[in-house]
């Protein structure tokens, strides 16, 4: 009997065969823009998980800023059920295609032990009617991920991966840990702001 394949574990191997072609192609980097195009300008889902893992590497100085405006704009573009369109501004950016496709080869790795954890359940979380509050959820995270403050949107962009992952494998059980992760990191990105305001505050007292 042949054992099916989890939903997962399609679009990971899905994400890697495409940046594999890419990386075949003699190309060096892929701007977002290109990325879109090649796994879908409707595949919402599936580049909410891929932005949401890039935001796990560590990137040049803006770098985390961009991922997180081009999480919102695949955000908007699923809550208008539009085709994405990044803005060119971030839509040029490039990321460096060697690191892509490493890092998506790990993706596939991991998403085969987690699928062995993860499976379709309470599916009425992760239809088509969730995508309206998945996608405003993912708009005000990315906002807040988005201020130049350190560290700020590591806890948030976890609970996000973990909401991704889960939608695509139909888990609904895994989008409520995702949730509860994101309100953690929500509070944590919080916390990290108000002592950033006071100590800007106090700097100020300092000098007057």
């Amino acid at each position: 009997m042949t054992q099916r394949v989890a939903p997962i574990t399609r679009y990971t191997r899905r994400i890697a065969s495409a940046l594999e072609r890419a990386a075949n192609s003699d190309q060096s980097h892929m701007t977002l823009s290109h990325l879109v195009e090649i796994l879908g300008p409707r595949a919402h889902r599936l580049l909410l998980l891929v932005v949401s893992l890039f935001n796990m590497i560590p990137g040049p100085p803006g770098y985390g800023g961009t991922i997180a405006w081009t999480t919102c704009a695949i955000a908007v573009g699923m809550l208008t059920g539009r085709p994405i369109r990044l803005p060119g501004i971030i839509g040029k950016r490039e990321l460096p295609l060697d690191l892509m496709v490493k890092a998506s080869a790990q993706v596939v790795k991991v998403a085969g032990v987690l699928a062995r954890f993860s499976r379709p359940r309470l599916r009425w979380i992760t239809g088509a009617q969730a995508n309206l509050p998945y996608a405003i959820l993912v708009i005000c995270v990315s906002v807040v991920m988005a201020l130049p403050i350190p560290f700020i949107n590591a806890i948030p962009n976890v609970g996000l991966c973990i909401i991704a992952f889960s939608m695509l494998n139909r888990d609904g059980a895994g989008v409520i840990v995702g949730l509860i992760a994101t309100a953690i990191g929500l509070a944590v990105a919080l916390a990290i702001f108000v002592g950033a305001f006071h100590l800007g505050l106090a700097a100020l007292d300092s000098m007057t």
